[in-house]
């Protein structure tokens, strides 16, 4: 880092009688100190240069003295008798102890800015490298992702401020109605200025705030709370230099998460991974975002069938469905690319947008499935569950297609789940295991018969005409299970029996044709 004037003034002013000069320049890099007793100057005032050059020396040589910090051994000196300078000092000691006391205070920021560095560079946790800015700036920081969620603030040092500690305890800043227009407005003067006072979020309490840029997009705030002392012209050049090391910390820590147009992408993830308490806090997010939800819910989840895809592909896929999809927000999650699709319409996706999609997926090798509808943001975790699921039994049942609906598979979902507990022919109908001995010794297609008589509920002429028999056949084979199975095929109970044991048995045969 490099120390500007305004970040030495800050740090002689807390040793000596220090006062700035009419030339005082609170951007002037100061690279170096050096001092002289050559001068044209009255006896009892004595000079440090500001060496801005980069240590060029020779610029000593004819160095303007603008660029001056004078030190004088008596306060009567008027400020009128000495040239233009940078700062004024009053004290008594000597001319090498200022200039080593300049030194000192500039080798603490060159340390403070090293050890920053070191953290940022090595992967440090942002608590560590919030605890190491906070060592020089030491009033209270907190960093906050553009859905005003927290990322990281001084514990040691808090503030006796009742907002501050609503954010904490939440996670988040929980901002009214009317705080929500005020931080518009404080945002507004961050763009334009990169400070702004009377942080909406932090109560009455004044507040420095810093934008964190990665390429020309905004990924955090930095507030640095006025608590222990007031915030000076150095207090927030060394709050520049913290943003732009954490924006150096961000770009290699999956940025994209923080960026000012995903604040209801963040709430999405948040749900998703079951990071809210209760529906309280997640209003009190939403409404940070000025975003007004629809009546119906549906999440669609889109994975890739064969390749791993990385996070920048991942991205690029987000970015393209919700161009063909009405009403959606994207986000990434473990790995799947996870659609919120929110809207008043009984159906989830148009015909035409689903066209779309069933052609966007056969092109990028994907495969989707699509939940049932709720009526509340809270659900969508579990409607995210639902679309995996229908997506899992597409492919095992090995459909010939890419797009599925929870609604289809909702009852196979269940069957599938009762399979995975294991020992499951025990609890099959006897009359399944019956029907497939006969059918092998006699070369006959009695279970096939009685798993389409049940598809077209019990109706004869359909199911003979499913089957290619006459229906005196099909009775006659009907006939034939009733008296091997000893079952009654007109009670209700026994059909549900079967129909249960064969969806059970078709779901963990799924390549047999059983007609």
């Amino acid at each position: 880092m490099r120390v500007i004037m305004a970040m030495l003034y800050d740090g002689l002013k807390s040793c000596v009688l220090c006062q700035k000069g009419a030339a005082y320049n609170k951007h002037i890099y100061v690279d170096d100190v050096c001092f002289s007793k050559k001068s044209k100057i009255p006896t009892d005032v004595s000079y440090v240069f500001i060496d801005w050059s980069d240590f060029n020396q020779a610029a000593y040589v004819n160095i303007p003295s603008e660029r001056l910090i004078l030190a004088t051994r008596s306060e009567t000196v008027a400020k009128e008798t000495l040239p233009p300078c940078a700062l004024i000092i009053h004290s008594a000691t000597s001319l090498s102890q200022l200039f080593e006391m300049c030194r000192d205070v500039m080798r603490n920021y060159f340390k403070w800015g090293d050890e920053l560095l070191s953290l940022v560079m090595n992967n440090g946790d942002i608590h560590q490298i919030v605890a190491c800015a906070h060592s020089l700036l030491t009033n209270p920081i907190m960093i906050l992702d553009n859905s005003m969620k927290v990322l990281a603030f001084t514990k040691e040092d808090a503030m006796d401020d009742e907002v501050w500690r609503l954010t904490v305890e939440k996670g988040y800043a929980d901002l009214d109605a009317h705080s929500s227009l005020v931080l518009k407005r404080a945002l507004s003067l961050l763009n334009e200025n990169d400070c702004a006072y009377n942080h909406p979020m932090h109560g009455d309490s004044l507040a420095s705030a810093k934008n964190v840029i990665i390429n020309g997009n905004r990924v955090a705030i930095i507030s640095l709370m006025q608590k222990n002392h007031s915030i000076s012209d150095g207090d927030f050049s060394c709050l520049c230099y913290f943003g732009e090391l954490l924006a150096l910390y961000y770009k290699t820590h999956n940025y994209h998460n923080h960026l000012t147009d995903n604040r209801l992408e963040m709430i999405i993830i948040d749900i998703l991974a079951g990071r809210f308490k209760n529906d309280a806090e997640l209003s009190a997010r939403i409404r940070n975002v000025n975003w007004l939800p629809k009546n119906n819910f549906y999440i669609l989840t889109l994975r890739s069938q064969h390749t791993f895809l990385n996070t920048t592909q991942l991205k690029k896929i987000c970015d393209s469905v919700v161009k063909f999809i009405s009403h959606a927000c994207a986000v990434i999650f473990d790995d799947n690319i996870v659609v919120l699709i929110n809207h008043d319409h009984l159906e989830s996706i148009p015909a035409q947008e689903s066209n779309l999609m069933k052609k966007f997926l056969d092109k990028n090798h994907l495969s989707a499935g699509i939940s049932n509808c709720e009526n509340s943001i809270s659900e969508i975790a579990r409607l995210y569950r639902q679309s995996l699921i229908a997506i899992d039994m597409g492919n095992y049942l090995g459909l010939n297609e890419n797009f599925f609906t929870f609604k289809e598979h909702r009852v196979n979902s269940m069957l599938y789940a009762f399979i995975n507990l294991g020992d499951v022919e025990n609890y099959f109908n006897p009359c399944i295991k019956q029907l497939l001995e006969y059918d092998t010794k006699k070369n006959a297609a009695l279970l096939a018969t009685l798993v389409s008589y049940l598809d077209n509920n019990s109706k004869q002429l359909k199911t003979a005409n499913e089957l290619f028999i006459q229906r005196g056949t099909l009775v006659y084979r009907l006939k034939k299970i009733e008296e091997l199975c000893s079952i009654d095929l007109t009670d209700s109970d026994v059909i549900f029996d079967l129909q249960l044991s064969i969806r059970i048995f078709k779901l963990m045969n799924k390549d047999a044709v059983l007609h």
